[in-house]
């Protein structure tokens, strides 16, 4: 699977919520990180994140709106929508960059304005 493969079914997955499917596209080492403060090494220790998501945000989705592959590397710019679990509607750009080994995903590390996702969760803005 290419790199532009393997995002497509990244974000397909997510927002399908097939995460058997989504687990498998990473390698058992990889090293993931995320606003605020979490950073893991390891497939076990990053599904959790990912397990969350439904909890958190029972509606959900990530579009892809820009994706740039250089080599084993990738930048995604995304637009992300749903609602949270109140029920508040929340929108934001978040940003994903990739590595790969083989057509694995060896490194994530996800960029968003956490202090305006959390403005807006408690405003409903």
């Amino acid at each position: 699977m290419s790199a532009k493969e393997t995002i497509r079914k990244y974000f397909e997955c997510i927002n399908e919520e097939k995460f058997d499917e989504l687990f498998s596209l990473f390698c058992e080492d990889v090293e993931f990180s995320c606003p605020v403060n979490f950073k893991v090494q390891g497939l076990e220790k990053m599904k959790r994140f990912y397990l969350k998501v439904p909890e958190n945000y029972p509606e959900h989705n990530d579009q892809p709106i820009d994706i740039l592959i250089v080599g084993n590397r990738a930048s995604v710019l995304i637009q992300f929508d749903g609602k949270n679990k109140e029920g508040i509607p929340i929108s934001f750009i978040a940003t994903d960059w990739f590595t790969f080994e083989g057509d694995k995903i060896k490194t994530l590390n996800i960029f968003y304005d956490s202090l305006a996702l959390s403005r807006s969760s408690k405003k409903g803005t």
